[in-house]
């Protein structure tokens, strides 16, 4: 065991990118597979994690990769191709043969499988159900009848039971055959003899209780469980909240179909901030590094068009003051200020207020605190940086109601921006409308144009005393 980690430590040293061996080890690979000497590509990947060997594929040509990927055992083969990114992963099925993607499924549970047929083609996702044997065919086909994005479809049907009426001895040996096929196993779920949940027992309880013993007596009752139909989100978030390891899944019935376990839960994670993030800035989800330029641009461009709409109205509140800009050209110069520092406490706003969104911290139930205390903090840092604003500007420029002008356009700024980068989202998220996808646009497009209009609008009321 100890031989093994070094070997694993080594190996992870060799592909660190930053390393200057890394290079030269990657030509070593390219060598090897080139003169198709599987001795020494062995003995290269000596140590060799499967998500590390994926890591190496993105220096490698796609024949260089399928001639990697075959030299290894059918097993690290099926995790390998779990650890791949989406888009990678997609080309590379197409490249396997129906019978090779059938003998990896063998070896990972069947939301894995799962997850992996999804990005088939329908044709041959039908080829490699049907290699597949009766039985998995079936559970692998209800699963990929759940809808996307839900418990069921995230969900493992490979889990422990024993029924409430059993003794801990048949327990035991319920759970001692069932382990052949589960890769982890935290807790043992309890069920009556139609399957319904009735609760669970800690795998320890379970081996350290006198054998004689009833199931009802240390089962706990207090068991939480996902409806098939529950969105993954609320699953991460309630996995979050009660810290659970853990989590069956029921039918309509209430009978357990599957388990959620916490490796899951991460992935869903992972995804929806990266989701978030990118929607945020107006860049699809699906984006990647590899995703073909014409397709980002075509992605991307939407929103953009949309963003070149709102200039057009900001732009429209300046033309209406061109008057003033013209008798006062230093206005000119100092509107970026207001708009840019307003547009900034915005989106201060609208990342805070989706991030409690997301977590589940903010719901309709408080939404009217999560405005308040964007609305004080937006009046507070106005007249924080209002006062500073009006100061320096009067220190410049050496002019009193020029710097009251600016100094109070920023103040209102910052109130709208909170206000509104707090409201938005919320409206939003009422409107069964992801906040992320357009919250950002509809801020920066309000500061805009109210920076402008309160700041030149000021400014012609108080013309006379500026020039």
């Amino acid at each position: 065991m100890e031989e093994e980690r070094k070997k694993e430590s080594e190996f992870r040293i060799k592909i660190d990118r930053e390393s200057d061996s890394y290079e030269e080890f990657v030509e070593q690979i390219k060598s090897s597979i080139e003169a198709k000497d599987q001795t020494h590509l062995k003995s290269l990947l000596d140590g060799a994690h499967p998500a590390d060997v994926v890591t190496l594929f993105k220096d490698l040509e796609r024949e260089e990769e399928l001639y990697l990927f075959r030299l290894l055992s059918v097993e690290d083969q099926a995790y390998s191709l779990i650890k791949m990114e989406e888009e990678t992963l997609e080309s590379f099925l197409e490249e396997l043969s129906v019978d090779e993607i059938s003998k990896t499924l063998s070896h990972i549970e069947t939301d894995e499988t799962t997850y992996l047929l999804s990005y088939l083609p329908s044709a041959k996702r039908e080829l490699v159900l049907a290699n597949l044997s009766k039985t998995d065919s079936f559970e692998i086909r209800s699963q990929l009848g759940f809808r996307e994005y839900s418990a069921g479809r995230l969900m493992s049907k490979d889990f422990a039971t024993v029924t409430i009426t059993d003794n801990v001895r048949k327990g035991i040996i319920n759970v001692r055959k069932k382990a052949k096929e589960i890769e982890d196993i935290y807790q043992i779920y309890v069920t009556n003899e139609d399957g319904v949940l009735e609760g669970f027992i800690p795998l320890k309880d379970l081996f350290l209780t006198p054998i004689n013993t009833k199931i009802a007596k240390i089962t706990n009752f207090s068991i939480i469980a996902f409806h098939y139909d529950v969105d993954q989100e609320e699953v991460a978030n309630t996995f979050k909240k009660y810290d659970l390891v853990s989590a069956a899944v029921t039918d309509d019935l209430g009978r357990i179909i599957g388990r959620i376990t916490v490796d899951d839960v991460l992935e869903i994670v992972e995804e929806e901030a990266s989701e978030d993030i990118l929607l945020m800035a107006g860049v699809s989800e699906d984006e990647r590094l590899s995703t073909p330029i014409l397709q980002s641009v075509k992605r991307r461009i939407i929103w953009l068009n949309v963003n070149l709409l709102t200039a057009f109205v900001s732009s429209s509140v300046v033309a209406f003051f061109e008057d003033t800009i013209s008798k006062i050209v230093v206005l000119a110069t100092l509107m970026p200020i207001v708009a840019g520092l307003g547009g900034n406490a915005g989106t201060q706003s609208v990342t805070v207020v989706i991030r409690n969104i997301a977590t589940g911290d903010l719901s309709f139930s408080n939404w009217w605190d999560a405005v308040r205390k964007e609305f004080t903090i937006g009046v507070l840092n106005g007249l924080a940086l209002g006062t500073v604003t009006f100061s320096m500007i009067y220190l410049v420029k050496g002019n009193l109601t020029l710097g009251l002008v600016v100094g109070t356009a920023m103040l209102v700024n910052m109130m709208v921006a909170s206000l509104v980068g707090s409201l938005v989202p919320i409206v939003l998220k009422g409107m069964k409308i992801d906040p992320a996808i357009a919250s950002s646009i509809f801020v920066t497009a309000t500061t805009d144009v109210c920076g402008f209009f309160f700041f030149l609008g000021l400014a012609t009321v108080f013309a006379k005393y500026l020039v």
